[in-house]
Parts: C-alpha cells; structure tokens; sequence
C-alpha cells in the first residue's frame, strides 16, 4: 500500500512537472530585452488628440575598448482599456556619431515636446559636454551643445 502511494505521488508530480506553465506575455518580453539597453525611463507626458501618453527614454551602451551610449525616445500611448502599446521610437543619430557615453539625464515636458539635459562622458578623455534635447514630434526634433 505504501508503495503504491509513493508512486501515485511521483506520477502526479511528474504530470505536473509536464504541465505547461502558465504564459506571461510581460515576462517573456522582458526575457527579451537586450542586455545592451541599461536605462529605462518615465520622461514625462503627453497628449495629442485623441491620444495620450507618455514619452520613454532609453539608454543602450556598446561594449569595447570605449564605452558610448545611444539613446531613443519612444511615444508610449494609454489605452481606454488600461493597456498601453508603443506608438513611435526615434534614435538620436547625432550622438552615436559623437562616440559618447551618458552620464545623467533629466527631462521635461510641457504642451510642446520633451525637453532632455544630458550630460556625457567622453570615453577618449577629452572635454565632457553637457547637451540638449528638445522633441516635438516623432519626425522633428533639435539635439546640440546645451546653451548654459
């Protein structure tokens, strides 16, 4: 009798063992995610329209002999529903090309756009820079030495 029970409950916890888990689309995204991407931020918000959001910065790193960062800016829209989905991602090209590393951001946004004040690390040892920002459309923006 006793062995019988030890082998019910074996059989039953290798059924469960072979049972599929329950999916979690948010943790198989996050699974996903490139190790490159290091910094993910809430930058401020927005609305156009019909459409409200949320402006998310990302910060993605290379790896080498020198370290830079490129950086993106996406339009996270809110749904009725509670859902949210991306609506638009921009890279700024013209800091890849300045071969720089972020140190610290900060952001804003008001009824024109999204503000960001970065401040860089130049990875060869020459000057650090501090930098702007400014995004007023997913097809428009300005990025250059900061004016202060």
């Amino acid at each position: 009798m006793f062995r019988q029970i030890v082998l019910a409950a074996a059989l039953v916890a290798g059924l469960a063992a072979m049972a599929p888990a329950h999916a979690d689309a948010l943790l198989d995204g996050l699974k996903t995610i490139p190790g490159s991407i290091e910094d993910v931020r809430i930058a401020g918000t927005w609305d156009q329209g019909t459409k409200t959001g949320a402006y998310r910065v990302i910060i993605a790193r290379t790896v080498g002999e020198a370290v830079t960062a490129r950086l993106f800016v996406q339009w996270i829209v809110y749904h009725d529903d509670g859902t949210n989905t991306v609506d638009n991602t921009i890279e700024i090209k013209e800091l890849v090309d300045l071969k720089l590393d972020i140190v610290d951001y900060t952001s804003e946004s008001d009824a024109d756009g999204l503000s960001v004040f970065i401040q860089t690390l130049n990875p060869n040892g020459s000057t650090d820079q501090n930098y702007e920002l400014f995004v007023t459309s997913p097809t428009e923006y300005r990025f250059g030495p900061a004016s202060n």
